[in-house]
């Protein structure tokens, strides 16, 4: 074992000596090539050309406008092609979310149900109508009025005890101007009433949509423009005493 370490170390000796010299005439022959020249200072020497310097980048920059350009000839065409379609679906999600609100308003007001208005209170459990006790302000005789079935408010009514629904227009104009003679009241705040615009509108875009699914289309005057004429004013409309709403 010690002759095998001696000679390890006599092999790693060997090396470093052999590594020095290679070192020591490195820098020799470095020295002696470094005086056969003039060395100039860095900042002395000369600099690249500007052709040199404004190529790569005029090239850099020629490349990135041809793919901005490639890129906006592609998006411009296709933005505006899926535009429609975007918009639409915005639209069909505004509106559901107005029908949910209309929905809640329907219902009684509660600490759960803050948009309750309370329409089924005087319309019924399911809006299909009721019966209340009310008091005709013309004549003070006590009786009882009707609230209209909103179920089918769109498919009109004739009867002289409701109003004569035309258009949406009558039914916005019912709910914002009310019909104290019926029992109804104003429900806009533009007539002394608790609702604004958006809350009327969410609460007719739910009627609306119910009375899509029990109005067909060619009885429907909310949502068949054929069938709808100009508003009929709400004043203009006989009212029997014990009329509803």
């Amino acid at each position: 074992m010690l002759a095998e370490t001696n000679v390890g170390a006599i092999i790693l000796i060997a090396l470093a000596v052999v590594s020095l010299a290679v070192f020591a005439g490195t820098l020799v022959l470095r020295q002696r090539t470094r005086g056969k020249r003039v060395e100039i200072p860095r900042a002395l020497r000369p600099g690249p050309s500007d052709l040199a310097l404004e190529t790569p980048l005029l090239h850099r920059l020629q490349g990135w406008g041809v793919v901005l350009v490639a890129f906006f000839v592609v998006w411009f065409p296709v933005g505006w092609l899926v535009e429609p379609s975007r918009n639409l679906t915005q639209e069909e999600d505004l509106r559901a979310m107005a029908i949910a609100r209309g929905a809640q308003a329907v219902l009684p007001f509660s600490e759960e149900n803050q948009l309750g208005v309370g329409c089924v209170r005087c319309h019924g459990p399911e809006l299909k109508g009721g019966i209340i006790p009310f008091t005709n302000p013309a004549t003070g005789h006590p009786g009882y009025a009707y609230p209209k079935n909103l179920t089918t408010i769109c498919a009109g009514n004739n009867d002289p005890q409701h109003v004569a629904i035309a258009s949406v227009d009558d039914i916005y104009q019912v709910v914002e101007q009310g019909r104290p003679d019926a029992g109804m009241p104003s429900w806009s705040i533009r007539f002394a009433g608790a609702l604004d615009d958006q809350q009327i509108t969410d609460l007719i875009d739910y009627l609306i949509s119910i009375n899509r699914k029990t109005v067909p289309f060619d009885q429907n005057k909310c949502i068949n423009p054929d069938l709808a004429t100009t508003a009929t004013p709400a004043a203009a409309v006989s009212v029997a005493p014990s009329g509803g709403k």
